[in-house]
């Protein structure tokens, strides 16, 4: 996951904590339990006293009775689970309580990171706050399709803007649902307030909710973290704490808005050399600007544009000014 030391330190403090405040709870029951079903507690201390004498006979070498106070035990549990139900307890409620019951609330499983330990790395880590809150507005569940019209159309590529959405949400359903299986990039492109943001969100989403490493930069943000790191220039806030690896080597790349920022010959170099180690390693990129093809070119070297055409599957988002027609609706 390509944590440093501080962020592995805040997640592993997150896992200590949620152990701690569930064996609080469990504590809070159990003591609740005990004052009002006192024969609850008569049962675990017999399973105490059972569990103790099977242990020392084990280490004493005398396994001859380990059969029998298993079945003792597992008489009192199943006393000890009745009492709950008869008063108004599920048979678990003093089993101990796990956020995640794979891995115990350890992260962990065999070694290897939990699926809840890669989702704390994608929303503490790679997701800022406010992005999140943008995802709960923007998403394939609000998407609006009234918002292109069947009239619209656009003369190079023959067809209307509601017909050239509905392909493009098509294959944006097909680009995450085959993550795993096909390597791809996406290109959108076309005039402001076409949608193409609003696009890049429901597949930020719908990845993020996978469990995928998502990282969502606005092109002046993502320009600005390769300069400082580029230059060895200091700045503890927000995403400017992404490593390089993690910038290189999440599972997704979103760079929103190129050609917003301001350009020279450094951001055309670290452009290329993103793109290029992320085609290499066969890592996903999703770039939306609200150039031309033709002013792409123009905007930045021949190798640049080479990589972007060469290696990115491109849509033009098309139609009515969308933010105006939200604000003309309200």
């Amino acid at each position: 996951m390509g944590l440093t030391r501080q962020q592995f330190d805040y997640i592993t403090n997150k896992y200590n904590n949620k152990r701690l405040e569930n064996q609080i709870k469990l504590t809070d029951r159990i003591k609740t339990v005990y004052e009002k079903v006192p024969e609850i507690k008569q049962c675990d201390n017999e399973i105490s006293s059972l569990a103790i004498r099977a242990a020392r006979l084990a280490l004493d070498g005398d396994t001859s009775a380990k059969d029998t106070l298993s079945d003792d035990i597992a008489k009192v549990s199943d006393r000890k689970h009745a009492l709950l139900l008869a008063n108004g307890y599920s048979s678990d409620y003093l089993d101990p309580i796990y956020d995640c019951p794979f891995c115990k609330d350890t992260g962990f499983i065999n070694g290897k990171p939990c699926e809840c330990l890669q989702k704390e790395v994608v929303n503490d880590i790679y997701v800022n706050p406010e992005l999140m809150e943008v995802l709960k507005r923007e998403n394939f569940d609000t998407f609006d399709f009234d918002f292109y019209s069947d009239d619209y159309i656009d003369e190079t590529i023959g067809t209307s803007a509601l017909d050239n959405i509905e392909s493009v949400v098509d294959y944006c359903r097909y680009f995450i649902n085959n993550f795993d299986n096909k390597y791809d990039n996406l290109l959108f492109y076309g005039a402001a307030g076409s949608g193409k943001t609003f696009l890049i969100n429901c597949i930020a989403k719908e990845l993020i909710e996978k469990s995928y490493t998502v990282v969502y930069l606005t092109a002046v943000r993502f320009f600005e973290i390769l300069s400082k790191h580029t230059f060895n220039k200091t700045n503890g806030s927000g995403a400017s704490q992404l490593t390089m690896h993690e910038l290189l080597h999440c599972d997704l790349l979103i760079i929103d808005d190129l050609g917003s920022e301001m350009k020279n010959s450094f951001t055309d170099s670290a452009l290329f050399d993103c793109l290029n180690d992320r085609l290499i390693h066969q890592k996903s990129t999703i770039i939306s600007t609200n150039l031309s093809l033709e002013e792409l070119n123009e905007s930045y070297s021949d190798r640049v544009f080479s990589r972007t055409i060469g290696g990115y599957t491109i849509f033009k988002i098309f139609g009515d000014d969308i933010r105006i027609k939200k604000k003309l609706s309200n």
